[in-house]
């Protein structure tokens, strides 16, 4: 018999995908796992931010095409209206009260000597006898009232642009802190070492004679009354 007369093999069908056994069935195991609800989600999400960057993208396009100068007039007469209508209305706040007065950028004495005195202010206070300086200085009268003092007059000539700090540096911190650092200042008995000793005492008085200093209140409050 010739090759002629032979019929080809039969092609076998493709074999069925393998599967892997579980205790819940088969299953293919080319099968996508399914998502979870949270990473459908996060997909969601990015899908819906890039389509509204893409519209936002072409609607500016858009809109800088379409706008006329008339259209932009129309549209800050519109806006205008909305917010005076708004503000009478009391739906919306006009702005805080202006009152005149800056705020403080420091809270208190304590604050003022602690975040900016002390680090701008640098002088040798540990070693020798040429200046005194308490760690405590709140317990010295004195050093309170002066600090104190630096701490208004710096928030006031702050706000000076021009010669405000300069006049704060030789009109008021050199002046009250040579003071307050002298050999036999307020700190004399103090030292950094060994902290905060008895300050030096008040200086001494003598009463005066009676009515030689009347209190001037008592004569101005009866001039005020009726």
């Amino acid at each position: 018999m010739s090759e002629e007369e032979f019929d080809p093999a039969p092609t076998p069908p493709p074999s069925p995908p393998s599967v892997v056994a579980s205790g819940r069935g088969e299953k293919p195991d080319n099968e996508v796992p399914p998502v979870s609800p949270v990473m459908d989600q996060l997909v969601s999400e990015a899908i819906t931010r890039r389509l509204r960057t893409e519209a936002d993208a072409i609607a500016a396009v858009k809109f800088e095409e379409l706008l006329t100068p008339e259209l932009h007039h129309a549209l800050q007469e519109a806006t205008e209206r909305s917010l005076r209508a708004q503000i009478e209305a009391g739906t919306i706040e006009s702005g805080p009260p202006n009152t005149g007065t800056p705020q403080l950028v420091y809270g208190s004495t304590e604050e003022f000597v602690r975040k900016l005195l002390c680090t701008l202010y640098r002088r040798e206070v540990t070693e020798g006898q040429a200046r005194h300086w308490c760690p405590q200085w709140w317990r010295h009268g004195e050093a309170t009232a002066r600090l104190e003092a630096l701490w208004r007059a710096w928030e006031h000539l702050r706000l000076d642009g021009a010669t405000g700090m300069s006049v704060w540096w030789k009109d008021h911190a050199d002046h009250h802190m040579e003071k307050l650092l002298a050999p036999d200042g307020t700190f004399k008995n103090c030292t950094v070492r060994g902290g905060h000793k008895a300050a030096v005492q008040a200086l001494p008085l003598t009463a005066p004679p009676a009515r030689m200093f009347p209190d001037v209140r008592l004569s101005e409050s009866s001039e005020d009354g009726p």
